[in-house]
């Protein structure tokens, strides 16, 4: 049966809107791995065309059944951002591996080794720089296609620190904080440039679904995490006037420290896509305390069950997060992070299934 987009773009206005959808939403990242198990094609063939990759994505979230949809060489500012610097900067761009069904990797801290690097370092044109204008044409064709607006996915700004500056950033932190400020700014600035591309190409984005990766204990303490990425985050929200999704696959977040401080800031906090802690009874006090915020993953680790467990035991820890949660309203089924070679696609396909079942409104409470 032909996916109903149209369905699907209504289930998840419902649920950001606190109205009843007719079932749980499902979303799920799809990472080039995936999509090319699913098409057959390798991650540059995808890349071959902007109607290659809006076909082959296409494709693959229809396949998996769900009610997100996005370009499957993910937009985020990730490696290929690091690539387009490499680029632009004239650094060595054979660095930069290529994998033929799996995501590339572009090892951190190549392209800002010396404070000169980030004196110097010019940000890229997303406009010219390959793949992000096939990248955003492709996400034009989708949107075009399915009436489903592209999210904006930036990645400001820990992850393009460490990506740029490698694991010196953590001493930087202590060492040479104006330094790495500096750094923060160009980051910044290359990702309003992207934002700027995105508006011209795909068109204005509703939301921002930004990788927040600093806000974790394991990693900063949370006036780090403020001072070289959230003040950023809650910069460009304000400035371009958008509502901000926080996604976070980190173990040990600061979430409600999080949640809160943005909120004194005035920015508006629509989703929580996450999934630690692992433990569903958080989130049910998670989404008491802020029952304005739509719940997206909750306790579905990708590395976990969806990759040594069974079909059955995904389709059981599914139905046990929509019981607690579904009657909220405010609950998006949704894997963290991206799913991707290692998890069998009948786990993938668990997902379908389980909302399927289970998620229809009325939920039938039980235990």
């Amino acid at each position: 049966m032909k996916h109903d987009w149209k369905a699907s773009k209504e289930r998840m206005a419902a649920v950001y809107a606190g109205e009843t959808p007719d079932r749980v939403p499902l979303a799920i990242l799809s990472g080039e791995s995936t999509a090319a198990r699913i098409t057959g094609l390798t991650v540059r063939e995808m890349l071959s065309s902007p109607k290659k990759l809006a076909e082959s994505s296409l494709t693959t979230y229809e396949v998996l059944g769900t009610d997100n949809l996005d370009t499957v060489v993910p937009p985020y500012a990730g490696p290929f951002e690091a690539l387009a610097y490499a680029k632009v900067n004239g650094k060595d761009t054979d660095q930069f591996v290529w994998f033929e069904y799996r995501a590339p990797h572009m090892p951190e801290g190549m392209i800002c080794k010396t404070e000169k690097d980030i004196e110097d370092l010019e940000i890229p044109d997303h406009l010219k720089i390959e793949p992000w204008p096939t990248i955003l044409e492709a996400s034009a064709i989708l949107t075009e296609k399915t009436g489903i607006s592209q999210p904006f996915s930036p990645s400001l700004t820990w992850s393009n620190i460490q990506l740029l500056r490698g694991m010196q950033a953590y001493i930087d932190v202590r060492e040479n904080p104006e330094l790495l400020l500096k750094l923060c700014e160009k980051i910044y600035a290359s990702h309003v440039d992207l934002y700027k591309a995105t508006c011209k190409v795909v068109g204005k984005p509703e939301t921002m679904f930004n990788c927040q990766y600093g806000f974790n204990r394991h990693m900063l303490s949370f006036e780090d995490a403020w001072k070289f990425e959230g003040q950023f985050v809650a910069r460009f929200a304000k400035e371009m006037g958008l509502s901000l999704v926080v996604h976070n696959c980190g173990f040990d977040p600061y979430w409600e420290e999080m949640i809160n401080k943005f909120r004194e800031e005035g920015v508006s906090i629509l989703c929580a896509n996450g999934d630690h802690p692992m433990d569903i009874d958080y989130w049910v006090q998670l989404n008491k305390k802020y029952p304005d915020i739509v719940i997206m993953g909750v306790a579905l680790y990708v590395n976990d069950l969806l990759q040594s467990g069974t079909h059955e035991d995904v389709m059981e820890r599914v139905r046990q997060i929509i019981v607690k949660l579904g009657p909220s309203k405010r609950l998006v089924v949704c894997p963290h992070c991206t799913v991707d070679w290692r998890q069998p696609l009948s786990n993938i396909f668990a997902l379908r299934e389980a909302v399927e079942k289970y998620g229809k409104y009325p939920i039938e409470v039980t235990v």
